[in-house]
């Protein structure tokens, strides 16, 4: 089968011909509809993402079909009530199933954890191994290669909202740093939460003017294309009760330190490498610094309901998996408004 190849940080991606992966350890074989592409993807072939064991298939936004499972892996392909010809998306967090984080549902902050990209074979290929049913979500009429990104751009900022929500009161301010995918998302994430969706004050600051037009089509209220810390106090009227930095670069992360209120938190999300002074002089008093780290199973459960049910609503552009450099470079030019999958 065809795979896209890193063979080291740096190095140019390379198609090659591959073997099928092996069932013989168990799992489930999935023919992949489609992989979206990714900024932590850029990062892995930068050499600064941590944890990635090279040279490795990458790609972890992986929907597909079944094509087959291991006779060990029958039972939890019922359970999931699933079956061979079924359309699926991939969960990436693979914990060792038995640890305190892997039993209170939270796979994906398992120590041991190996995702699908990083440490095991991931999606840009046409054939990939997952090592479990449980990793597995039915997608019901789901389009497999729209619902890719769903498995990282859709589900990490649900959680990222899920886990802020005792801050999101009506009237609360909200900003968001940066708003290509992830931002999309979390902007229609926030608009459901319940009986205070709509009465969030919601900024977002951006450096491209295109994508402040997605983010009001999307129901922001202000729009801010770039602007220091006392321009961003402004526009929003005031300091941030929550701020998504979607980013995560060193200015990103010193803005959002400057324009949290007293007792706010910082969201963050991108993984542009960037880091923070924590110290009592370097944010309002008692306010909270945080991260988030893709999504349960559960949440992408969660995440998948919601777009079947049409209440979420995103873009994506189709490429073929043997134009993948071509897919990176447009990544990192900013060029694609819509989420780039790669399709075998």
């Amino acid at each position: 089968m065809l795979a896209v190849r890193l063979l080291g940080p740096g190095e140019p991606l390379r198609l090659k011909e591959v073997p099928v992966p092996s069932l013989a350890q168990g799992g489930v074989l999935i023919r992949v509809a489609g992989c979206g592409v990714c900024h932590t993807d850029l990062h892995i072939v930068d050499g600064r993402q941590t944890r990635v064991e090279l040279p490795r298939t990458l790609g972890h936004e992986v929907a597909g079909w079944i094509e087959s499972g291991a006779p060990e892996s029958e039972a939890g392909l019922a359970q999931r009530g699933l079956a061979v010809g079924d359309p699926v998306l991939v969960f990436g967090g693979w914990g060792c199933g038995a640890c305190r984080e892997c039993a209170s549902g939270a796979e994906q902050r398992c120590a041991t954890s190996r995702a699908p990209g990083f440490q095991e074979d991931g999606g840009y290929a046409e054939l990939m191994r997952v090592p479990d049913a449980r990793h597995l979500v039915p997608l019901g009429r789901l389009d497999p290669v729209r619902a890719a990104p769903l498995a990282d751009a859709g589900v990490t900022p649900y959680r990222a909202v899920q886990r802020v929500l005792p801050w999101l009161h009506a009237g609360s301010r909200v900003l968001l740093i940066g708003c290509g995918a992830l931002g999309r998302f979390t902007l229609q994430y926030l608009r459901l939460v319940p009986e205070a969706g709509d009465e969030l004050h919601v900024t977002v600051r951006e450096l491209d003017p295109a994508r402040l037009e997605q983010a009001a089509a999307l129901g922001t209220d202000v729009g801010l294309l770039d602007g220091d810390a006392a321009m961003t106090l402004g526009g929003m009227g005031g300091p941030a009760d929550v701020v998504f930095d979607l980013v995560g670069n060193d200015e990103t992360l010193a803005l959002a330190t400057a324009v949290v209120a007293p007792g706010g938190v910082v969201m963050l999300v991108g993984e542009a490498g960037g880091a923070v002074r924590f110290a009592f002089e370097s944010a309002a008093v008692e306010a909270w610094l945080t991260n988030v780290a893709w999504g349960s199973a559960a949440d992408l459960d969660a995440v998948v309901r919601l777009a079947r049910r049409g209440r979420l609503h995103w873009e994506v552009e189709a490429m073929p998996l043997r134009d993948a450099a071509a897919a990176h470079e447009r990544l990192r030019s900013g060029e694609s408004g819509a989420r780039l999958v790669l399709v075998p």
